[in-house]
């Protein structure tokens, strides 16, 4: 694992050996933007749902009335006090817009919310290509804004409130905390993107590395942007592609996180210089030997595990 700083970024960053227990697992597991049917991805990523969650205090299953009928959101309470006690984290899940479900995902937020002490809500948006940008954005936004607005009720921090996704979701990330400072909306105590979706990336070296045989298949991307974007939406403005906004200063402290084995590897360190460049406060951790999703593949690598603890208690010292 390698740490960077706002005064300290790296001018480029790279792949090593890939962590051997998932480099096993991989073979078998399940590949997004592969060459099949959106339905066959969504059904094969159910081998993310572990049998076994780790410990958490409670899970609140909620339904909030949003802009394009009800959003299900799960709400992860950790059993002890931690960190970022009184803090809180939405956080909005990968899969390219098309594929991902909250129980894909609940292993990763019981150990986020058990090992900073923040509540975490996780948010069930509507998928590509039954619902079309910016619905996924819009309910993103909403849930941030349900949440400042009714943070004393749940024992809630209003100026302590975060916002993170992985992939798709750390695209939408990044694309919301643009929107809520061009909008002066509520203030975001941290944004953390994990391996996001800045940008792109077929024509970078992480995307030549990683066009296929890990976890995702950077053609793919083809699929999600067809299968996301209305016929003829400018997919260069930066509330789809956040690399592209005309300034990033002024944006919440951002926990940003790359992968060594990852197509977005390049474009996520770009906006993490573009971050840093614009002044903002930013921690920036890269794992050359993890592949894009690690935090789903916990229970069939040490490795995976050990840093997606790591990264809760950085998301506990940030928030």
């Amino acid at each position: 694992m390698q740490i960077f700083q706002r005064d300290n970024m790296p001018k480029s960053v790279s792949s090593s050996t890939m962590d051997p227990e998932i480099a096993q697992w991989l073979k078998t597991g399940p590949v997004l933007g592969a060459h099949k049917p959106i339905h066959e991805q969504r059904r094969e990523h159910d081998a993310f749902i572990d049998p076994v969650l780790p410990r958490i205090g409670r899970v609140e299953y909620l339904g909030i009335k949003g802009p394009h009928g009800t959003i299900p959101v799960r709400c992860y309470h950790p059993s002890t006090p931690g960190l970022a006690e009184g803090g809180a984290l939405i956080y909005l899940h990968g899969g390219g817009f098309v594929v991902g479900s909250l129980d894909q995902f609940e292993t990763a937020m019981c150990l986020l919310a058990e090992g900073s002490g923040a509540q975490v809500y996780a948010v069930d948006y509507k998928l590509a290509p039954e619902y079309q940008w910016p619905v996924q954005m819009e309910e993103g936004e909403f849930i941030v804004r349900w949440l400042h607005d009714n943070a004393a009720a749940r024992g809630v921090d209003p100026n302590r409130i975060g916002l993170g996704g992985d992939s798709a979701g750390g695209n939408m990330t990044c694309t919301i905390s643009l929107k809520l400072r061009d909008e002066l909306g509520p203030a975001l105590a941290l944004q953390m993107p994990l391996y996001p979706e800045a940008a792109m990336p077929f024509q970078t070296p992480a995307g030549i590395e990683n066009r296929t045989g890990g976890y995702v298949d950077t053609a793919g991307v083809f699929l999600f942007l067809w299968s996301l974007l209305p016929h003829g939406t400018d997919y260069s403005q930066p509330y789809v592609t956040p690399m592209n906004a005309q300034n990033h200063a002024n944006l919440p402290t951002t926990l940003l996180v790359t992968c060594g084995f990852d197509m977005l590897r390049d474009v996520g360190h770009e906006y993490a210089v573009k971050l840093a460049t614009a002044g903002n406060a930013i921690t920036y951790i890269h794992h050359p030997d993890l592949p894009h999703g690690f935090i789903q593949m916990t229970r069939h690598s040490e490795r995976c595990l050990a840093a997606t603890r790591d990264l809760a208690l950085k998301l506990g010292e940030s928030l």
